[in-house]
């Protein structure tokens, strides 16, 4: 923890003196540059800085006698940019489909969704009939089976004894 209010020590006194730097290097003062842009949180042996103007997080690390902070991904704008890229892969590939429908001669296909399958709501009888043996012959394989399990414990109790 002491470490830690170090290093916020050193920050702090670091980022003015950058700034210093910077106006006397020729750079002139930055109108648009917020000073409450970044927030820096600790984070191990290392900090994350916020950057309240975009949302992109970055952790920065010493190195080398360095500090650099480096973005950390974003899983929410890999994920959209993957949608996207799928998207337009979609589309290519649909248009590749309808070229070669016209090319065969074949009429195109609609796009969109397939159709839901037709939704069942009843058996027919015959369909019931078969049901209702399936379930008898499963009662008696089951009642066979327990009936065997029920005789296999009784000899071992009895051997047991």
């Amino acid at each position: 923890m002491k470490r830690i209010a170090i290093c916020l020590a050193l920050i702090g006194a670091m980022v003015p003196a950058a700034g210093l730097a910077q106006s006397s290097a020729g750079s002139g003062d930055r109108p648009d540059a917020d000073p409450d842009r970044y927030v820096l949180s600790p984070a191990g042996e290392s900090f994350l800085r916020l950057d309240r103007q975009t949302g992109r997080i970055s952790q920065c690390l010493k190195r080398d006698e360095a500090w650099r902070c480096v973005l950390v991904p974003d899983v929410q704008i890999v994920l959209e940019e993957e949608i996207a890229r799928l998207s337009g892969e979609v589309a290519s590939l649909r248009a590749e489909n309808r070229r070669l429908a016209e090319k065969a001669g074949e009429p195109p296909a609609a796009e969109g969704p397939a159709p839901p399958a037709p939704e069942r709501h009843s058996l027919t009888p015959e369909e019931e009939k078969d049901i209702d043996r399936a379930m008898d012959f499963t009662e008696k394989a089951m009642r066979r089976f327990f009936g065997m399990m029920k005789t296999l414990r009784q000899e071992f109790d009895s051997f047991a004894e």
